[in-house]
């Protein structure tokens, strides 16, 4: 491994770290509330894990791109099963619904904890996505890179839809096929659906438009040229 691609591979660790260090300090806070209060909000540890999936997996398929080319067909197989686990990260933001049941006394409590696991399941799917942007762009174009990304977007704040309101997982796809068919075809001729969905969408192109803006300044920081 040469000397570049080490000091690549500890910044790309310090960033998982720093992510981690997030998700550990919302799961913090979900310690506390449990200890003193109730078990109510546990379901978003499972939230966050499932947030975290895409970005492990797109990063593990990362390392093996950088290493050796992968054919078409395996690293098209590998972005679409990133993709079928992607939503779940800009998902939790969802979970603010619950501080409607919420009592007076914890409102700003639970809120700033929901608030910080929401946090850390944002910047876990930026992270991700910046990967499949990076993966693409080195294997063809930055264009075609940023098509990909824009339509993962459309079809990641359609997927937001479908798992809060329908109730659907990403695993629905293997062990339901054919309900979750008839659910997207459904739900894509709701109106509530289709506002969701670009409202959702343009929030997630937004931030990670910013998102990437940030890495590249500080990439062409650390290496004092702008390409």
């Amino acid at each position: 491994m040469t000397l570049d691609k080490r000091v690549r591979y500890l910044q790309n660790n310090q960033k998982v770290a720093l992510l981690a260090f997030i998700s550990g300090l919302a799961v913090t806070l979900l310690v506390f509330r449990i200890l003193f209060h109730n078990w109510d909000f546990i379901f978003l540890v499972w939230n966050l894990f499932l947030a975290w999936i895409p970005l492990i997996f797109i990063k593990w398929v990362w390392e093996k791109e950088s290493r050796k080319q992968l054919p078409f067909w395996l690293l098209a197989a590998c972005l679409v099963v990133w993709l079928l686990f992607f939503p779940n990260a800009p998902y939790i933001i969802t979970d603010l619904k619950h501080l409607r049941s919420v009592p007076e006394t914890m409102i700003w409590y639970d809120a700033i904890l929901i608030f910080m696991f929401s946090v850390a399941g944002f910047l876990t799917g930026l992270y991700s996505i910046r990967i499949v942007h990076r993966i693409i762009s080195r294997r063809w174009n930055q264009e075609l890179a940023w098509v990909i990304v824009g339509i993962s977007m459309v079809l990641s704040g359609f997927g937001v839809f479908l798992g809060r309101y329908g109730r659907w997982n990403s695993w629905d796809i293997v062990t339901q096929p054919g309900a979750l068919a008839r659910g997207i075809f459904s739900s894509m001729r709701d109106p509530l659906a289709i506002k969701h969905t670009l409202a959702f969408s343009f929030v997630l192109m937004l931030l990670y438009f910013a998102f990437h803006i940030f890495a590249e300044l500080k990439h062409n920081e650390g290496t004092h040229k702008y390409s």
